[in-house]
């Protein structure tokens, strides 16, 4: 494996726009608004547990029609201040990408698959990139067994996890949904193939739970699912959760061991559930989130941030960047009826 140097940039920040609680500090209000220095949808998301990370994206709908064709992709990562929203530029990866998957493990930010682009050359993205972002430092592989687009990926214990996404069939020549669980495990040089989904989808919700991984929506290119696949990594094995109440595909999920949220869809943008892990639960939530789709969000500390997005394929990236802290969405989740 190689490492590549890359340029370290400036330090950028965002104008943010406080919630409802007076107060100097995020950490006792409800909700914060502020804006991405660069706009993007379809980014990747994670955290260290203290910043949340942003990279990649694009600044304009995949659509095209006679007036729009389609934009490029980018490699910027940033770190976000989960107290103050401010924006810090990081790094640029070796690969633009968008559509991707991201983690974060042992002091690196890892980026899985996607699509890329060079010039007016596009294609799927196999390369996986794990970025030091102290030192800009960039090492290549495991890369992945098939290209992806709209895959998710997590962290279990010291194991990186892919779920699903969407590949190219070359030779029927289209596109279609994957059902493929891929780990890869200490010294990270290769993918072992997992119990397959049950369902194959992309432009899924991939949360952590108490060891488990809770695969919710998706979508298999010619529709959406009301689905919540569970995956045990110990077992390895799969199960079916508690389906939330209407089919849910490029949205975003984030939650704690007690509750889950998921924010955003393509078809219903304003659409904003809570999922009670005990009782199985799902609620429709009343919350200010920007509507949007192919948005992104990660728990840091007491709080969910929800960034990206667009609402149309030819329309630019939304610049929105929000902050819902686990009291507010507990406490809105509590007052709502149950579904």
């Amino acid at each position: 494996m190689n490492a590549v140097l890359r340029t370290i940039g400036k330090y950028v920040t965002t104008l943010v726009m406080v919630g409802t609680i007076a107060s100097a500090g995020i950490s006792s209000q409800e909700t914060a608004r502020g804006h991405l220095y660069i706009p993007r949808y379809a980014p990747s998301l994670t955290t260290d547990g203290a910043r949340a990370f942003i990279s990649g994206g694009a600044p304009i709908g995949a659509g095209v029609t006679e007036n729009h064709t389609h934009s490029g992709v980018m490699s910027v990562v940033e770190a976000i201040a989960p107290d103050t929203l401010k924006q810090t530029f990081l790094a640029n990866a070796i690969f633009p990408r968008a559509n991707h998957a991201s983690v974060w493990l042992n002091g690196h930010l890892w980026l899985l698959g996607g699509r890329t682009q060079v010039g007016d050359q596009r294609r799927l993205a196999a390369e996986v990139e794990r970025i030091d972002l102290d030192t800009q430092a960039i090492w290549r592989g495991p890369d992945l067994p098939v290209p992806l687009i709209d895959l998710s990926a997590v962290v279990v214990g010291q194991s990186v996890f892919v779920f699903g996404g969407i590949y190219r069939d070359v030779e029927a020549g289209v596109s279609k949904p994957s059902s493929r669980v891929f780990e890869t495990a200490p010294p990270y040089d290769t993918w072992v193939e997992r119990t397959p989904m049950p369902t194959a989808v992309g432009n899924a919700a991939s949360i952590v739970v108490k060891e488990k991984v809770y695969v919710i929506g998706g979508f298999d290119r010619q529709k959406a699912y009301a689905l919540t696949q569970i995956f045990d990594p110990e077992a390895n094995s799969w199960s079916l959760g508690t389906p939330p109440p209407r089919p849910l595909s490029a949205h975003a999920g984030a939650g704690n061991e007690n509750r889950l949220f998921l924010f955003g869809d393509y078809n219903e943008q304003s659409s904003v559930l809570g999922f009670d892990v005990s009782s199985g639960e799902w609620r429709d939530l009343a919350l200010p989130f920007t509507p949007r789709r192919h948005v992104r969000a990660v728990t840091v500390k007491d709080r969910i941030l929800v960034a990206g997005g667009n609402q149309s394929s030819l329309a630019p990236a939304i610049d929105v960047l929000e902050v819902f802290s686990f009291d507010f969405l507990n406490s809105t989740f509590n007052k709502a009826q149950g579904r």
